[in-house]
């Protein structure tokens, strides 16, 4: 997997829909981030919970310290502007990590080679307190709050052109603004899966929900169903890599977005 993060960066740049932007002046969100407002799909994994048909990655275990120390303890590696504090801030509280982006910005939290195995479906708690303005997949921003990806195998698929690197398969799962363009068709369709401009033979992005900001749900989606329907296949790689994105390159409101996540479960 020595090349995913060319890749993984190429596959966020060039399907984000972003254009070139200059550096805008840093702009602070001065408002605390509200409670986490449970909602009646919600319910927590147990901590540290750790069996043979499942494997949790847990973002309600932090206790104190450093958070950049923490998520690498856990096997992540921070990329772009995840890296910078001036643009992404990261926080965990009511057991979650909270991603708050300060300006139009990419940042990447990659755990690389994690060799999980014959894992069929992924079960994620997670929400969005503020949504990028105006991202839409069906409107052609394609930016997110957070985007949790999921690599498939190392086998490199056609990016679809000849100077964009070749990635594995993988599929991005996101959550779309409740609310955005409900009368102008522009509201992001659950479980369709769209396409960025490149990666059409490996890739695909998918919404999982529509939530009101700062509500948490849980998302539970069958990976391996869809890999065989989304690249016709009839066997299904291990997953190999798993990635959070942040992305609000394309967004108004000076790029500000805030997500949450405490959990992504993997399931037989």
């Amino acid at each position: 997997m020595k090349g995913l993060f060319t890749a993984l960066l190429t596959i966020l740049l060039i399907t984000s829909g972003s254009n070139s932007f200059s550096e805008q002046k840093e702009s602070s969100i001065s408002e605390k981030l509200p409670s986490v407002t449970e909602s009646t799909l919600s319910s927590k994994p147990e901590n540290g919970t750790t069996q043979k048909d499942t494997f949790v990655i847990d973002f309600s275990d932090y206790e104190e310290g450093s958070i950049e120390e923490w998520l690498e303890k856990k096997g992540f590696e921070l990329k772009e502007a995840a890296k910078d504090r001036k643009k992404l801030d990261l926080d965990v509280d009511e057991g979650a990590l909270f991603l708050e982006a300060k300006k139009p910005l990419m940042a990447l939290i990659v755990k690389e080679s994690v060799d999980l195995g014959k894992y069929s479906k992924v079960k994620i708690e997670w929400g969005v307190v503020k949504y990028p303005k105006g991202a839409s997949y069906e409107g052609k921003v394609n930016n997110e709050a957070l985007l949790v990806l999921v690599f498939f195998g190392d086998e490199e698929i056609s990016s679809g052109h000849l100077t964009i690197p070749d990635s594995p398969y993988f599929i991005g799962l996101f959550l779309g603004r409740h609310d955005i363009g409900l009368f102008l068709g522009r509201h992001d369709k659950l479980n369709k899966a769209y396409k960025g401009n490149y990666y059409h033979e490996g890739g695909r992005f998918v919404c999982l929900g529509n939530p009101k900001p700062g509500e948490t749900i849980i998302s539970e989606f069958d990976l391996a169903d869809a890999f065989k329907r989304y690249f016709q296949k009839d066997e299904v790689p291990s997953i190999s890599s798993v990635a959070l994105e942040i992305d609000t390159t394309s967004s108004a409101d000076d790029g500000r977005a805030v997500a949450f996540i405490h959990s992504i479960e993997f399931l037989k």
